[in-house]
């Protein structure tokens, strides 16, 4: 018993160290690999839709007259994000990388009128609204600037190690996005893409120096940023004690604990659910999985956590067999968006971490995340193809 204790933290260990290294753990099947991940996440969207049923119905009730409401809308756009899916399985990669300066460039200028055009929600004009849908165009970035990123660390992987000509140039466009982001104004979305870009940049080879200097620097802004909005300040101390501001920051994450408290190890049933009922806040959409833990319980939770983990375990898995730089960063930078996703969601849930808006990846309302996630899917797929 011992012994295969031993052999199996050993294997997980190379798994880890063949990340980092980019050496090739042995693949059974990389098409076997991808089908796997598919169906997970054809599972994981399916479930998705169930619970933006159950979590919306009373809200869309009450508010549009039709307790389907944002099922259908979700549905529609599951319905686009497949087609698109199939459609990006064979779009040339190489022609994407061509234009992925002047996609990023444009997408850029949109963020920048975003604050003069763009439709407000919640004290935050972050959507423009196209035939009657309501757009994020900052959920793009996980298109375009992975793009980006995985064609400029391709191209001078051996200059990142150098802070003028390999690191700087790549820092100076996140710290235009990130600024684009702080005047929507969206402090979650630039600490999640400071997040990814930091270890992204790590894995093609980035000095640590470097990075600590960028987080450093980071820290600092976000000291001085959370001190300029007094909404901020009080989500920091709602974070340490919600019960301190009961009625106001602390509000959704003490309803959320309740969902979780109440739904204990096995739910207390599908549809029974209370905290839907206009006690929890955006319930179908940053919260949804308060619902789940609410309805189904511990079990059926854990169940999800380990079909996300299958998942983007094997994505980063797939990232180890790519000889193709530009490839491989397409690849692990999929995952790394999903690891970061999924963790930021559950920790807020949990109260784990301090509010932020973002949903969960493919469970979650909203038409604009579930597309893009499934163009993110696609790309994966479409780069992985060559080595199957």
């Amino acid at each position: 018993m011992r012994d295969k204790i031993k052999i199996f933290f050993a294997e997980k260990i190379n798994v880890v160290k063949g990340v980092v290294t980019g050496s090739r753990p042995p693949l059974k099947s990389l098409r076997q690999e991808r089908r796997v991940i598919f169906f997970l996440v054809f599972s994981l969207t399916l479930i998705g839709l169930l619970f933006v049923y159950e979590s919306s119905s009373f809200y869309a009730l009450r508010y549009q007259g039709d307790p389907a409401y944002f099922f259908k809308k979700q549905f529609l756009f599951f319905i686009i994000a497949f087609f698109l899916f199939y459609g990006a399985l064979f779009i040339n990669l190489d022609f994407l990388r061509q234009q992925s300066k002047k996609a990023l460039f444009a997408l850029i200028v949109v963020l920048a009128i975003l604050p003069f055009f763009g439709q407000k929600s919640g004290g935050a004009k972050r959507w423009i609204e196209l035939g009657g849908f309501n757009v994020q165009p900052s959920e793009l970035l996980k298109i375009f600037f992975l793009i980006y990123c995985a064609d400029y660390c391709s191209r001078k992987k051996i200059f990142l190690k150098n802070l003028y000509y390999g690191f700087l140039p790549m820092g100076i466009i996140l710290a235009l996005i990130c600024l684009l982001l702080l005047i929507q104004p969206d402090l979650g979305s630039a600490v999640f893409w400071i997040s990814w870009f930091l270890l992204f940049v790590y894995f093609f080879g980035a000095k640590i120096k470097h990075l600590a200097v960028i987080m450093f620097g980071c820290l600092v802004s976000f000291f001085f940023l959370i001190g300029l909005y007094p909404y901020r300040m009080r989500r920091i101390v709602a974070y340490f004690n919600p019960f301190a501001d009961a009625q106001g920051a602390g509000f959704q994450i003490i309803q959320s604990q309740i969902a979780y408290g109440r739904g204990g190890l096995f739910g207390v049933g599908l549809g029974q659910g209370s905290q839907k009922l206009f006690f929890l806040p955006a319930a179908h959409t940053d919260f949804i999985f308060s619902i789940i833990a609410e309805e189904l319980g511990l079990i059926a939770t854990l169940g999800i956590l380990s079909m996300f983990f299958v998942i983007i375990h094997k994505m980063f898995k797939i990232s180890q067999v790519i000889d193709d730089k530009f490839r491989k960063g397409i690849i692990f930078g999929s995952a790394l968006i999903f690891f970061l996703e999924v963790f930021i969601n559950i920790g807020v849930t949990c109260g784990l971490l301090p509010t932020k808006g973002m949903p969960l990846p493919l469970i979650s309302y909203g038409g604009t995340n579930l597309v893009v996630h499934y163009l993110l899917l696609g790309l994966f797929f479409n780069a992985s193809k060559k080595v199957s």
